[in-house]
């Protein structure tokens, strides 16, 4: 499912999709070795979607995804940690 080597302009596609899963790795604050870790791939393929420069297969897609939702449940995927609150702030004592 990957394109054609001798053409190494990026689809739109394939931006769109580099920098949804690079925006989706640095929010969470993974490494790219960690996420290929846990969606089973390469380190070399994570680095090759975010550059824009491979297609990734079907399952990856898909085990990609289901990360993604996985976040999403915990509340993760925001990039924004969670704080405590600083009661003072808001007039309680």
């Amino acid at each position: 499912m990957g394109r054609h080597k001798k053409d190494p302009t990026p689809t739109a596609e394939m931006k769109q999709r580099a920098m949804e899963w690079q925006r989706f790795r640095t929010a969470n604050m993974l490494s790219q070795k960690l996420l290929a870790e846990v969606i089973g791939i390469s380190r070399r393929t994570i680095q090759s979607v975010e550059a824009g420069l491979l297609v990734p297969q079907e399952r990856t897609l898909d085990a990609f995804k289901a990360l993604q939702m996985k976040y999403e449940a915990e509340g993760r995927s925001t990039g924004k940690r969670k704080t405590k609150t600083n009661h003072h702030d808001e007039g309680e004592f």
